[in-house]
């Protein structure tokens, strides 16, 4: 019975440090996962930010066009 108890006691220590490490495990997952939806949080303002540039460029060669035409500066 001796051997029996002793190799339930060292089962239970393993199971006890795989608990331990696993724990460890879904702390730094749940910190990557934090991490990750901040960067796309920001790659999301990123785009809307890069939208809004491309919109004004736009409006801006229209506009010169526009001039160049008034003008009649422009080259074809």
């Amino acid at each position: 019975m001796t051997n029996s108890t002793e190799s339930m006691e060292l089962m239970h220590e393993l199971l006890k440090q795989m608990n331990g490490t696993l724990g460890k495990l879904e702390q730094g997952q749940r910190l990557t996962n934090q991490r990750l939806g901040a960067i796309e949080h920001h790659m999301a303002g990123f785009h809307v930010s890069n939208s809004s540039h491309s919109e004004e460029i736009d409006t801006l060669k229209t506009r010169i066009d526009r001039i160049e035409r008034r003008l009649d500066i422009r080259e074809d």
